[in-house]
This record gives C-alpha cells, structure tokens and sequence, in this order.
C-alpha cells in the first residue's frame, strides 16, 4: 500500500494533486510520501516486536534530507556506505548509536570521522579493512565496534548482478573462514567484536534463502561463542522484493519476514539490526500507472532512481496504454538485466 492514489482523474501524493505540486515547482520533481515512508518502517519495525532490534534505512535508497529526518524521527536507524552518507545521517539528527557502516573499502579518513562522532558499528568486509580501522581506533585511543560480514554461500534466487552470499560473490568473509577470522580480529587492538553481518543480495522474492542463512549465521553465532566471543547482535540484510510484472508472485510480507527471523535467531538472545530499503515497494507496473497522464516525472525502480518521461494524450485508447506499458517495462527490464550490480 502506498500514498499516491487517484482521485476523481486526477493523481494525488496523500492529499495533495499532484498536478498543483508540478505547477508550483516544475517538473521533472522528485515527490515522496511521508505517510508512505512511515508506513513501510513501521511495517518492519512491529514484525520485529517481541525482540531487541533496529530496523535501518539503507541510505543508497535515497539520501534525501526531508527522508532521513522523518525516518530519523519515527526511530529508524541508517545504514551507510560512505563518509558523505554519514555526515547526511548525522545532519538529520541520528545518534552516532544508530548508524551502521557498511560498505567496502574504507578508508581511514571515514573510520576516523566515524569514531569521533560516534557509531553503532562497523561490518567489516575484509582483513585488510580490519587492519584499517584497528589503524585507525588505536591511533585515536578509541575501541571500535565491529561486526565481520559473512558470506554464507546462500543462492538468494535472485538476479545475477544482486546476488551477494554465495561463495562466488566478492562480497565478505567465506563462512568456512568466519572463526578463524574472528580470532584475527579478537587478536588485534583497538576493535571489539560484537556480532556478525550477512547480506544475501536484493530483490528477493521468497524467504527460503533467507531461512538457509539465517540458519548458518545461527549455528555460527553459538560457535564463535565457544571460542570466547561476545556475539550480541546479528546485522540481517537482504531486501524484500516487489513484482516487476503483474504475473509476478507477491513476494514475502514483512510479518512473514519477521516471524522467520524469531525462529531462526530468536533464541540466541541477540539484538537484530535489520537494513531495508524502505523505497523499494511499488512494482514497475504501478509506477507508470501512476505517472501516465502526467506531462514528466522521475521515478525510483530497485536501487537506482530511473528517468522515465513520457507526454501521453489524454484521449488515448486503452490498447495504445498498454502498449505504451509493455514497451516501458521492457526497457526497464533490458537496463536492470544490461547494468545493475550488487
């Protein structure tokens, strides 16, 4: 469910036309729906009741100001790759406690401004990584939290370019390495284990793989427990999907998600940060539903925010909309298939 609906012929963002949006600032325009917004964390946040957890935006979805404060607001936490994400979390006024950073590659600059304004926790892709920010907390006198990204070699069923936990993904610690890795981190100064990161990939369109993970990071938390580590939350990643066709099968709702997440982890006595891309919601069909009629929009499909902009006559008969809908959502199809990565 969303917040952009018609009325009368007539498109509204909640209660707004947004015809009278467009003759106030112009188009092309972004417009989000707080309402819509809410709604989704919400959705997360209370299929995850009964445990300790914190549902995080994944700032790559958007990183507009006007999105973080209201998510920041209703209690959300972030989840960011970069030093820039960071800083935009913290301009919207999240406590350094519930900033996640992710991401591949960073650098001592970004560790450095992390620990000084405070961070929930680092997800470690790699041991070079490691050494960076041991680096980078010893040399401040800080101890610096970490999670180790681990790689389950989990099919997530999902698109090639999206795909991130199996063993042929670039993406973290094989999980056949996790404890010896783990003992390499506990071994150097200036970082503090604290838990495990997995994330599978997006798009994802069933809760088998994600049970499949769930269940190894399960077997590994109480593992690395019997070495001695002090594993107190799980970082689960890996986004719902949304039907790109109207053949497509709904996917998963976040209370099935939810529930899964209690029965595979929730006896472990762990608090779950949980990342989603809390935009990633309205298929392909619906979006141009929702801008036909309109003189030009912009619209996010997946991950990266796409241009669609189309002028259709008003006295167009339903089989030239169609049309005009077939041929968009096969362009749309052909650029995710030709470009995305995950």
């Amino acid at each position: 469910m969303d917040h952009f609906l018609y009325q009368g012929g007539a498109l509204y963002a909640e209660d707004v036309p947004v015809a009278e949006i467009a003759a106030a600032v112009g188009t092309p325009f972004y417009v989000y729906s707080t309402a819509t917004l809410l709604r989704h964390y919400r959705l997360f946040d209370e299929a995850l009741d009964g445990i300790d957890h914190v549902v995080c935006y994944a700032m790559k979805a958007a990183s507009n100001q006007a999105i973080l404060r209201t998510l920041a607001a209703a209690g959300a936490g972030m989840d960011v790759v970069s030093q820039g994400e960071y800083l935009r979390a913290k301009a919207a006024g999240v406590p350094g406690d519930k900033i996640v950073f992710s991401g591949v590659g960073k650098t001592e600059e970004e560790v450095a401004c992390a620990l000084d304004g405070g961070i929930r926790q680092f997800n470690v892709e790699s041991e070079p990584e490691m050494a960076v920010i041991s680096k980078v907390a010893s040399q401040m006198g800080v101890v610096a939290p970490i999670t180790v990204r681990i790689n389950p070699d989990v099919d997530a069923k999902t698109h090639a370019k999206i795909a991130t936990g199996k063993s042929e993904n670039k993406f973290g610690i094989p999980i056949s390495r996790a404890r010896e890795v783990y003992a390499h981190a506990a071994s150097l100064p200036g970082l503090k284990v604290v838990g495990i990161d997995v994330h599978i990939g997006s798009q994802l369109t069933e809760l088998a793989p994600f049970e499949a993970a769930y269940k190894k990071v399960a077997e590994l938390t109480e593992a690395l427990r019997a070495d001695g580590h002090e594993i107190q939350r799980l970082d689960l990643g890996g986004g719902l999907g949304i039907p790109y066709t109207q053949s497509n099968e709904a996917p998963p709702l976040p209370t099935e998600y939810g529930a899964l997440i209690k029965d595979t982890v929730g006896h472990l006595g762990v608090e779950v940060d949980q990342k989603q891309e809390l935009l990633e919601t309205l298929s392909v069909a619906e979006r141009l539903e929702k801008v036909y009629g309109m003189m030009q929009a912009e619209m996010s499909v997946l991950q990266v925010e796409k241009k669609i902009k189309t002028r259709v006559k008003s006295q167009m008969e339903r089989t030239q909309r169609e049309y005009y809908l077939n041929e968009q959502m096969k362009a749309i199809q052909k650029e995710l298939g030709d470009g995305e990565d995950g």
